[in-house]
């Protein structure tokens, strides 16, 4: 999957973890945050299974803000339904209902 991605031109960075994608996603939010950084990341796309597997603090944390988005991709096997469910507390915090 991460070779598809490779192949568009778009910059990998690899986590084979939930801790290696914290560490990640922490880089890609301080590159926000430091005005000197080279490298700066307006979306971010992580793999379902390792969002689901990283805290709710700590996902709070790293989305608060605008930038950069974060997308939540089903892996290869397809969906385990926790981008799903984030959706659906989301819109509900938001509007107060659940719609999906």
């Amino acid at each position: 999957m991460v070779s598809g991605f490779k192949a568009l031109g778009v910059e990998v960075l690899p986590a084979q973890n939930a801790d290696e994608a914290l560490v990640q996603l922490n880089k890609t939010r301080s590159s926000w945050l430091d005005e000197s950084s080279e490298e700066v990341y307006a979306v971010v796309c992580i793999m379902e299974e390792l969002m689901r597997d990283i805290g709710e603090e700590h996902q709070l944390k790293v989305g608060e803000g605008a930038l950069p988005a974060i997308v939540i991709l089903p892996g290869p096997q397809g969906s385990v339904g926790y981008a799903e469910d984030r959706l659906r507390k989301l819109s509900e915090k938001a509007i107060g209902s659940a719609i999906i």
